[in-house]
Parts: structure tokens; C-alpha cells; sequence
């Protein structure tokens, strides 16, 4: 017998909006996992639309995923930086 798939490992089908558009996402996590990072994306990609109404979506994307890339970047150095602290508190 098969061992069945814990629910947040499950792959399922959610309805999302992101930017004003409507998609049916497919991911594990379960489906409140996924309105999160859909609200993550729209938080970002929506401020791009709004500013840029006649760029098309897939350059609006790309400047949406910059502004993330920047976020990430900006989140691991400073996650270095704290735990060099550590580092530094525990000798």
C-alpha cells in the first residue's frame, strides 16, 4: 500500500489574483500557503502596473522580479550581518 501525501504536500488548484488578473495556481503548501505568496507577488508586481499601464506584463514582471531580487538580496545580507553578531556574542 502507498503511503498517501500529507495534505500540505498535496499538490492543489487555487484561484488567485495577482495584478488585477485572475489565475488558477497549481502548488503544495496547501491553499492558504499559496494566497501568500500570491499576495507576496501581487505586492510587488501591482505598484510596477500601476506606474507602468502601457508597459507590457512580461516587462512589468521582470521589473516587479528585480525589485524582489533587491529585497532578497538586501534580506540574506542582513541575516549575515546578524549572524556574525552571534557569532561574535557566543565566543
Amino acid at each position: 500500500m502507498s503511503k498517501q501525501p500529507e495534505p500540505s504536500e498535496q499538490t492543489q488548484s487555487v484561484r488567485v489574483r495577482i495584478a488585477g488578473d485572475e489565475y488558477s495556481i497549481r502548488g503544495k503548501g496547501g491553499p492558504e500557503y499559496v494566497k501568500r505568496l500570491a499576495k507576496v507577488v501581487d505586492s510587488y508586481l501591482s505598484p510596477v502596473v500601476q506606474r507602468h499601464p502601457n508597459l507590457p506584463r512580461n516587462r512589468a514582471s521582470i521589473l516587479a522580479l528585480m525589485n524582489m531580487a533587491h529585497d532578497l538580496e538586501s534580506q540574506k545580507q542582513e541575516n549575515q550581518e546578524l549572524m556574525e553578531l552571534v557569532a561574535e556574542v557566543e565566543k
